[in-house]
C-alpha cells in the first residue's frame, strides 16, 4: 500500500465517521420535541410551537427582530385566553388543527417540521382562500359579524402583538407619545408668531 492510498482511505474513513455522527445527530434533533422557554396559558405546548412558527413565518427575523424575538406567541396565547369566548376559542383551535392536517396532506409532515418554503406556500394558500373579512379590530369581530377565517384572525393577532410591542414601538418605529411633553414656560420667538405680549 502506498502512502497516497493510505491517506485516501484515512480521509474516506474520517468522512464516513463524521457523516454518520452528523446524520445520527440530525435524526435525534428531528425526533426531539421543541421545548418552549415560556409556559402557555391557553394553548398546549404543541399548539404554542405551531403558533410560534406561523408567527415567525409571517414576521421572520431579518435586520429586525422576528415575531418570536418580540414575544408574539405569548401575546397570542394571552389574547386567546383573555378575550375570546369559548366558541371562538374552539373555532381557533379547529383552524389550527386544520392547518396541521393541510401540512400533513401537502408535505407529509406537521407545520412545525415543514421547511420554511413549505410553510410559506401553505400560509399564502390559506391567505388567498380566506374570505374577505368584515370590519374588525385586529381579528376580533363584533357579535353580529360572521366569524373571521382562522388565518386572518391569527395574522391580525400576530401583527397586533408585533407592532404594539414596546421593543418595536420604541426601537423600530421611533415611538413618540402624544401629546408630548408638557412645557409650562417656553420662550417664543418675537417674529412670525402670534403671541400675546404683556
Amino acid at each position: 500500500m502506498t502512502r497516497r492510498d493510505l491517506l485516501k482511505q484515512s480521509a474516506l474513513f474520517m468522512g464516513y465517521s463524521v457523516s454518520i455522527g452528523a446524520l445520527s445527530e440530525l435524526f435525534t434533533a428531528c425526533s426531539t420535541p421543541v421545548s418552549l422557554s415560556w409556559k402557555p396559558v391557553f394553548l398546549t405546548d404543541t399548539q404554542a410551537n405551531t403558533i410560534a412558527e406561523i408567527a415567525e413565518t409571517i414576521l421572520p427575523r431579518t435586520g429586525t427582530p422576528g415575531a418570536k424575538d418580540i414575544g408574539v406567541p405569548q401575546f397570542i396565547d394571552k389574547m386567546l385566553n383573555d378575550l375570546l369566548s369559548e366558541e371562538e376559542q374552539g373555532r381557533f383551535i379547529d383552524g389550527l388543527n386544520a392547518l396541521d392536517e393541510a401540512a400533513e396532506e401537502a408535505h407529509g409532515t406537521s407545520f412545525v417540521e415543514a421547511t420554511p418554503a413549505q410553510r410559506e406556500a401553505l400560509l399564502l394558500k390559506l391567505d388567498h382562500e380566506a374570505a374577505k373579512t368584515p370590519l374588525s379590530l385586529w381579528g376580533i369581530t363584533l357579535e353580529d359579524s360572521p366569524p373571521t377565517a382562522f388565518y386572518r384572525q391569527l395574522k391580525g393577532l400576530t401583527l397586533l402583538g408585533y407592532f404594539t410591542s414596546e421593543q418595536v414601538g420604541k426601537k423600530m418605529l421611533s415611538y413618540d407619545p402624544l401629546p408630548g411633553n408638557f412645557i409650562a414656560c417656553m420662550p417664543l420667538p418675537a417674529s412670525g408668531m402670534n403671541a400675546w405680549n404683556e
